[in-house]
């Protein structure tokens, strides 16, 4: 049985070089990447929910903040599309191609969140693991870099011609849904951990040793 194996990029900006390529190489997974430009794809789906919105359009990158938005804030003017993470796009084709023949694809995620979504779809011969959980269970041991930034910063929508705004921690969301500021606007970018994913629960160092 082959045992496939996708690294989300904030996991593989952790690491130097080739050092973790052959790590998980030795533990028996076969690394693969996606063919498929799903930042564009998920740009170019947010551009159409705007257009066919009248109301401010919810980022739903991260489930984190979506849910907590959606908890707390649902109003009418609030737009929740059904558009998945980009990680759900990469997960969703790499299934397709890879998990023929009792093969196993094993997705990687930088949180608790976005395993449990993808943990939800369901989708056959596929493994969602949070980075914490995977080396962990394998006991890949390599020293990580500090990342000061993430590989998917805040400003995703920088490029939309239409108004955004961000939302970098979700410190900032109940202020800012509270003052209904989210009427003036057409979508908020919402990212519930301090400026992106490389803070994930999935990810810190200090979270995995507790």
């Amino acid at each position: 049985m082959t045992n496939y194996l996708w690294i989300n990029p904030v996991s593989a900006a952790l690491y130097e070089g080739d050092t973790l390529d052959l790590a998980v190489r030795n533990k028996g997974f076969l690394p693969v990447q996606c063919q498929e430009n799903h930042i564009e794809i998920v740009r170019e789906k947010y551009r159409k929910a705007i257009a066919r919105s009248s109301g401010c359009v919810v980022d739903m990158r991260c489930p984190m903040a979506a849910q907590y938005i959606k908890e707390k804030f649902d109003q009418p003017k609030l737009i929740f599309p059904d558009i998945h993470p980009i990680l759900i796009h990469c997960a969703r084709e790499l299934q397709k191609r890879y998990t023929e023949d009792g093969a196993v694809l094993t997705v990687t995620t930088p949180c608790a969140s976005l395993k449990l979504l993808g943990e939800s779809l369901g989708l056959p011969g596929t493994v969602f693991l949070t980075w914490n959980e995977f080396v962990k269970e394998h006991k890949i041991a390599l020293e990580r870099k500090s990342l000061e930034n993430s590989p998917i910063p805040p400003g995703f929508f920088d490029d939309f011609e239409r108004d955004v705004h961000t939302l970098a921690s979700y410190q900032e969301f109940d202020a800012f849904f509270m003052e209904q500021k989210h009427r003036d606007i057409k979508l908020v970018e919402a990212l519930y951990c301090e400026a992106g994913c490389h803070n994930g629960d999935g990810i810190l160092e200090e979270v995995a040793a507790e």
